[in-house]
């Protein structure tokens, strides 16, 4: 097999201290085209930003250090996830290591839907480095199509909404994925995503500085490296695209 390798116009990784600010000012207005209430409450760092047990991953282009799309982790080590505010999680799932994505905010682009691939991409690999049963999310309508484009499922009822304290009141659906299943999943469903998730290598996809779930030391200097014997870069572009997702904030 050849091994093949992607690169980006832009990187993702952990945000710096110094990145928060650009983080919140993209927040605020992929929140306010929608949400201009909570789009206007983002406009600085969260506390969440900085505590234990939370990521915020970031996509920054190359050109200029512009901020291209964020997203941000939490872990339920030290408190319940920000969704369990909101709906009771079944007791296998909330006796299990959990990681909730919240915050996703695209700048919008032409690249838009790459950048959140990679996001969701770092985000894969950083839940398998550490262990974590279960990927979880609560989109709302119709963001919760991303989530369904990537083979997530329904926590409870299927295609239930939720009111989400955290997330102005709206209903959203809570959906789950096994990192160490989704491979197998992607794989069996034929997923136009897993070439780029799995077989392909992205440099400039890297996990340094990752907080550790298990211990709180840093986490050593790691880039994704898989291989592929598909596209090169514009067909990751069009494999991605391919789902439609289009939408510039979640």
């Amino acid at each position: 097999m050849k091994n093949i390798v992607e690169r980006l116009p832009f990187t993702v990784g952990i945000a710096t201290a110094r990145d928060l600010h650009a983080v919140a000012k993209l927040r605020s207005v992929a929140y306010g085209r929608h949400l201009p209430g909570l789009g206007a409450k983002l406009q600085e760092p969260e506390p969440a930003d900085y505590e234990a047990g939370c990521q915020v991953f970031v996509a920054k282009s190359k050109l200029d250090g512009e901020m291209l799309g964020t997203l941000r982790t939490h872990a339920n080590l030290h408190k319940p996830l920000p969704l369990q505010a909101s709906i009771d999680l079944p007791d296998g799932l909330a006796d299990s290591l959990m990681v909730e994505t919240t915050r996703l905010s695209i700048l919008g682009s032409p690249n838009s839907s790459l950048v959140r691939g990679a996001l969701f991409k770092a985000l894969y690999y950083y839940c398998l480095e550490q262990g974590v049963d279960w990927m979880l999310a609560a989109g709302r309508r119709p963001v919760d199509r991303i989530y369904d484009g990537l083979l997530f499922e329904d926590v409870k009822e299927t295609g239930a909404y939720y009111p989400m304290s955290h997330a102005a009141g709206l209903p959203h659906r809570v959906m789950k994925l096994s990192p160490t299943a989704a491979r197998a999943k992607w794989a069996a469903s034929g997923h136009p995503l897993y070439a780029f998730m799995v077989e392909t290598q992205h440099p400039d996809i890297s996990l340094d500085g990752a907080g550790s779930l298990r211990n709180p030391v840093r986490l050593p200097t790691r880039q994704i490296e898989t291989r592929t014997l598909l596209s090169p870069f514009q067909n990751g572009i069009r494999q991605i695209a391919s789902l439609g997702m289009q939408l510039q904030a979640a």
